[in-house]
C-alpha cells in the first residue's frame, strides 16, 4: 500500500470527469507535463481501468493514479489489478473501506460534516476527502474542523480554486483535487492540452510556494 505522501507527493491531485476517453488520456498526460504527479480516474470515465493501466504504462509508473467515485466494493479489486494507487468515493462506504483494507490499496472516503468525516476515520479511511468544500466555506471551512478534528489527514475537492490551493495547503490538507478548474469542459472539448498544462502549472507553482519547496 502507497502511503499518503508518496500517493499525493506534490499534494495536487487531477481529477478527470470525461466521456471522450481519448481526450481525457491526453489531458492526463497534459497534467502530468505541467507538474500535477497525481491524477484520480472517476468511475464516470470509459474503460476507466484501462485508462489507469495505460497512463502507468505511459510514464513508466513515475505518477500515481487512483479510480474515483468508487460506489461498489468490488471495484476495488478492479483498481488494484489495474494498478490504482488509491480508490476514492464520494460518500462514507465502510463497505468499500473494507474491500481496501483486503485489497492492501489506500482508502479515501468521502465526507463533508464533522460526524461524517468522524465515520470515515472509523470505517478505516487514510484521507477524509472533503467534498465538496466550496460551497461550504471553502478554507474557512478547513480551519473550523481543525479544531476538534486536528490530525485527521485532509483531501479538498469540489469547486477548488487554484488561487486556494495554498491555503488549503497552509491549513494542513494533504491534498487539494482539481476537477474542472484543471481540466476545463471546454478545453478537454477542443483538445486544449496547452490550456491545461498551464493550468496545471499554476497549480503545481502555487503549492510549491506554499510548501515552501
Amino acid at each position: 500500500m502507497r502511503t499518503i505522501a508518496e500517493a499525493f507527493p506534490n499534494r495536487v491531485c487531477g481529477v478527470l470527469r470525461t466521456q471522450d476517453a481519448d481526450a481525457g488520456f491526453q489531458a492526463c498526460l497534459a497534467a502530468m507535463e505541467g507538474g500535477v504527479q497525481t491524477i484520480e480516474i472517476t468511475t464516470t470515465v470509459p474503460s476507466c481501468f484501462d485508462m489507469i493501466r495505460g497512463l502507468r504504462a505511459t510514464t513508466m509508473g513515475r505518477y500515481p493514479v487512483g479510480v474515483g467515485t468508487v460506489w461498489d466494493p468490488g471495484a476495488v479489486q478492479e483498481a488494484k489489478e489495474a494498478g490504482a494507487s488509491f480508490v476514492v468515493t464520494p460518500v462514507v462506504l465502510p463497505e468499500v473501506a473494507a474491500a481496501c483494507r483486503e485489497h492492501d490499496i489506500l482508502c479515501v472516503l468521502g465526507a463533508l460534516t464533522p460526524t461524517e468525516i468522524y465515520a470515515a476515520r472509523l470505517a478505516g479511511a487514510a484521507v477524509v476527502k472533503v467534498f465538496p468544500i466550496a460551497p461550504v466555506g471553502g478554507p474557512r471551512y478547513i480551519e473550523s474542523l481543525n479544531g476538534p478534528l486536528g490530525g485527521v489527514p485532509f483531501w479538498v475537492s469540489g469547486g477548488v480554486a487554484i488561487d486556494d490551493i495554498g491555503a488549503y495547503l497552509r491549513l494542513g490538507v494533504r491534498a487539494v483535487g482539481l476537477t474542472s478548474t484543471l481540466f476545463p469542459p471546454d478545453a478537454l472539448a477542443h483538445r486544449d492540452m496547452d490550456r491545461i498544462t498551464e493550468n496545471a502549472e499554476r497549480a503545481a507553482q502555487a503549492a510549491a510556494a506554499a510548501l515552501g519547496d
